[in-house]
């Protein structure tokens, strides 16, 4: 499947504090085996994996917006560390690609929360001191997300298409930090299983659709709202 893959955006629950103000589909990005590349609009943060998103002339479905220089999503960071990702799970080493795609989600996440209080009016200094504040993923996950937007994580992402996504992630994260910290509490975890490795990469995958969806509800709509 070469072409483009689009989702059209879900109402959301009566609890959510942002509300669809018109409709628009997000489209994703094709399938390559490495980073997806999307564009995002640098006026209300829309995201976008259609080529014809990448010219400045194409107007923005949320904003209208035609000027102003595309910005490529996700970052070249995050693109060099999904690379090397790749790059131990070809060869196998299982263990090492939980550790680091654990990692890449929690510096995703933080980026989806960022561009959340920053589409909110909160300035620099703010989102910083939250964040520094808030640094434990369960809270951020549990508790900022939720303060921010209205409702939970969990349902957020049901909402979009991705229900088991939350608890799959929860998972590996305990086996992770089972893996690399010595807990008296949980006990120490010796070794990784293969499937782990593979159950990464799918949420790797996945988490790109995902944040993608939550930046266009939460971010770009919120703009729009604005």
């Amino acid at each position: 499947m070469g072409g483009l893959l689009y989702c059209y955006n879900r109402p959301m629950s009566k609890k959510s504090r942002f509300k669809q103000t018109r409709p628009h589909r997000t489209v994703f990005a094709p399938e390559t085996g490495e980073a997806p590349l999307y564009w995002e609009c640098p006026v209300c943060g829309y995201i976008s994996g259609d080529p014809q998103f990448m010219d400045g002339n194409h107007p923005c479905p949320i904003c209208g917006a035609t000027d102003g220089e595309r910005r490529e999503y996700p970052t070249e960071r995050i693109r060099r560390l999904d690379a090397r990702i790749r790059g131990y799970n070809a060869d196998g080493d299982h263990e090492i690609v939980v550790i680091l795609v654990m990692a890449l989600l929690e510096a995703v996440l933080e980026d989806i929360l960022d561009r959340i209080m920053n589409a909110q009016g909160a300035s620099l200094p703010l989102r910083k001191m939250v964040m520094d504040t808030q640094r434990a993923i369960g809270t951020r996950i549990g508790k900022l997300f939720p303060a921010l937007v209205g409702e939970e994580f969990e349902e957020a992402a049901a909402e979009l298409g991705y229900s088991d996504f939350p608890y799959r992630w929860r998972q590996l994260r305990e086996v992770r930090n089972a893996f690399i910290h010595d807990s008296p509490f949980n006990g120490a975890r010796e070794t990784l299983q293969p499937s782990m490795g593979d159950d990464a990469m799918e949420l790797l995958d996945q988490s790109y659709k995902l944040f993608v969806l939550l930046n266009n509800r939460f971010v770009a709509d919120g703009f729009s709202e604005g």
